[in-house]
């Protein structure tokens, strides 16, 4: 059916597009006055749905309130669109989350117990905050302390560096012809010396020039006599603890050494009391014997038993003794006869072994001298 009355001879039948907009142009939703409903209607609808999917709306921001946080989720080029902003501004949220969390999660680690260890004013529970405000006061405290001992150390002590320096003028200051050997040493105190005797001391042990109040230790001029003798601790007078058994004087045969006491010898001869127990071994046999009665005829004629007489007869023939002579012949058992026949017991003397003589008593040693500074 054609349109009745149609405005401006509209041949159209369908309305909308016979019925014109007769308003003020609206650039922004492309609507200007002549256009017909349907246009108008399109331009609606069009802006409508642009507007809720967020395509149509492109709010107006000053790029130079928004932050990097954001502006990293936005498009490089174009208009921006609302979808552009809330994209951008839901990823920088989340990237804030994230930091957040890891800000909470670092908080939980920070805000463990402490071992607050020297720290005062806070306990292994108090929070982060009270524990770092501990330790800037322990720090404060730690750098006035350090303050005194740098302050310390500067006026009472020198440099390792400047010793050497110090010590030689030192020396300087106190000797007036040249090194004084005494300077250096502490008094009473014997201490071993391997130089020359010639040109640095005296004939009593006295030291000469740069060594003077410097003397040998040869029991002269105040010294001690320490000529082919070493040191021992001295026990008397010292004080301490137990003592080990070894030294202990209450144990018999320890010495219970003095200052100056003497001791000790290069040899020793021991005696029976010292040598280990032993034995010896004798062995004899006693084969046996026996003993015969024989007559007893004196004679001074000088002449020989016979047979009939005795085996034997004292002469006394001239001034010889003849003692008992011997007859050669026969014995009879008339004249000889066995009177006992018995084993004897035997003493045995074991004889002698060893001169007596003492042996070495001497630890290895090296030979020195000894000397003692004397004020």
């Amino acid at each position: 059916m054609a349109c009745s009355n149609c405005y401006n001879g509209c041949t159209e039948i369908v309305s909308d597009r016979c019925v014109r907009y007769t308003g003020l142009d609206v650039p922004v939703l492309g609507i200007l006055s002549g256009d017909s409903l349907s246009v108008v209607e399109a331009s609606l609808i069009e802006f409508l749905t642009s507007t809720l999917n967020g395509i149509g709306i492109k709010p107006i921001v000053d790029p130079l309130i928004i932050c990097n946080l954001v502006q990293q989720y936005l498009p490089d080029c174009g208009d921006l669109t609302l979808n552009d902003y809330i994209t951008a501004l839901v990823k920088a949220a989340c990237d804030l989350q994230e930091q957040v969390d890891a800000v909470v999660a670092e908080l939980l680690v920070l805000n463990a117990n402490y071992d607050v260890d020297c720290l005062t004013g806070v306990t292994a529970t108090s929070d982060t905050h009270a524990v770092l405000q501990a330790v800037i006061t322990k720090l404060c405290d730690l750098d006035v302390e350090l303050a005194a001992l740098a302050l310390d150390v500067d006026t009472n002590y020198v440099k390792l560096a400047d010793l050497n320096n110090l010590i030689a003028a030192y020396i300087a200051s106190t000797s007036t012809s040249g090194t004084k050997y005494y300077t250096r040493m502490v008094p009473y105190t014997v201490v071993e010396y391997y130089g020359l005797l010639t040109g640095n001391f005296d004939v009593t042990g006295a030291g000469l020039n740069d060594w003077e109040k410097i003397y040998l230790c040869n029991g002269l001029n105040g010294t001690p006599d320490k000529r082919g003798r070493v040191p021992v601790g001295v026990i008397v007078g010292v004080g301490g603890g137990a003592m080990n058994p070894v030294v202990d004087p209450a144990t018999p045969t320890n010495p219970n050494y003095a200052i100056n006491g003497t001791s000790g010898a290069n040899t020793v001869t021991l005696n029976t009391s010292q040598i280990p127990s032993h034995t010896h071994v004798a062995t004899v046999t006693d084969p046996g014997h026996t003993h015969f009665t024989l007559a007893d005829v004196v004679d001074t004629t000088g002449v020989l038993p016979t047979n009939t007489t005795s085996v034997a007869k004292e002469s006394t023939f001239g001034s010889t003794q003849e003692e008992y002579a011997m007859r050669s012949s026969a014995i009879t058992a008339a004249i000889l006869g066995l009177s006992s026949s018995n084993t004897t017991g035997v003493s045995v003397t074991n004889a002698t072994a060893g001169t007596g003589g003492a042996h070495s008593n001497i630890q290895p040693v090296l030979a020195c001298y000894y000397i003692m500074y004397i004020p």
